[in-house]
């Protein structure tokens, strides 16, 4: 169950065709900012179910899934399993089932665990109940804690929720900048009394159309790879040729800046954005402020 050849959950979501390349980056950026397993991050991003990162995973794993919220659990399991075991590796006792041999039979004990499925938390089950055969089955993160909940009334420490996305016209977001770039633009700007922050790439992509990023090309090409794009206005700073300016259309930038350090160049990309703004369209002026 625990093997170091196992195929990406992204991919096999993929090929299953429950998400496409621009949701799965998406869930790829909040599982590394979030440090949650990608499934997790994957429906916190509503691109997934629980049903189908389940299913992925089983897939995955070489198991069974079992979707705990629709199968009956039987209060008398909790007598077989300690719940300090249950506690320890979140394992959920479904059901002995009784194999015919050619002598007499063996009872099967099916448990469900979370992915990745361990080796440690069935050999545990095995040893604790005396079962000489133990069925490990995945189950969501969720379903796992309403049924330990349920047969032994265990209650799971409430989950940390998800960093808010950008305020909506707030501050102006840095991406990508340096640090020593990100301060001089964030001094420049406040002299002319707009604030600045410097963002995380999941408060990027949660922008809202009321946003202003400020971003070297590079960073967002990297954050934006794919079919991946932002609500909030984009403004990019890149080398002020054809090849740049074609670059900044593609990300759908509507700014552009050949120098962030040029305090007034910086200052007339914002304000075009700020109460509101045009979108990126023919030839860059002289001033090379917009593309």
């Amino acid at each position: 169950m625990e093997s170091g050849a196992r195929r990406p959950l992204g991919e096999i979501l993929l090929e299953m065709g429950v998400l496409n390349r621009a949701q799965l980056r998406l869930g790829l950026v909040h599982h590394h900012e979030t440090h949650v397993p990608l499934g997790r991050a994957l429906v916190r991003e509503g691109v997934c179910s629980e049903a189908d990162v389940l299913r992925g995973l089983a897939t995955q794993l070489g198991v069974e899934p079992v979707d705990l919220e629709h199968q009956p659990l039987d209060p008398a399991m909790a007598a077989l399993l300690p719940a300090r075991i249950a506690r320890q590796h979140r394992a959920v006792p479904l059901r002995l089932e009784h194999v015919p041999l050619e002598q007499g039979e063996r009872e099967v004990l099916h448990i469900a665990l979370p992915a990745p499925v361990s080796l440690e938390a069935v050999d545990a089950v095995r040893a604790i109940t005396g079962k000489p055969r133990v069925e490990a089955h995945v189950a969501s993160d969720t379903a796992l804690t309403q049924a330990l909940a349920e047969l032994y009334g265990i209650e799971e420490p409430t989950e940390p929720t998800t960093p808010a996305p950008a305020t909506p016209g707030g501050p102006l977001l840095l991406y990508g900048w340096p640090p020593v770039t990100a301060v001089l633009i964030t001094r420049q700007l406040a002299r002319h009394g707009y604030q600045a922050r410097v963002a995380t790439p999941l408060e990027v992509l949660h922008t809202r159309r009321e946003d202003v990023v400020l971003a070297p090309i590079q960073a967002m090409e990297g954050l934006l790879a794919g079919e991946v794009s932002i609500e909030g206005a984009l403004i990019v700073h890149g080398a002020s040729d054809d090849e740049g300016f074609d670059r900044a259309r593609q990300l759908g930038a509507r700014g552009f800046l050949a120098n962030p350090r040029d305090e007034q160049l910086l200052l007339r990309a914002v304000r075009r954005l700020r109460p509101g703004g045009a979108s990126l369209s023919g030839a860059p002026d002289s001033s090379h402020h917009s593309p």
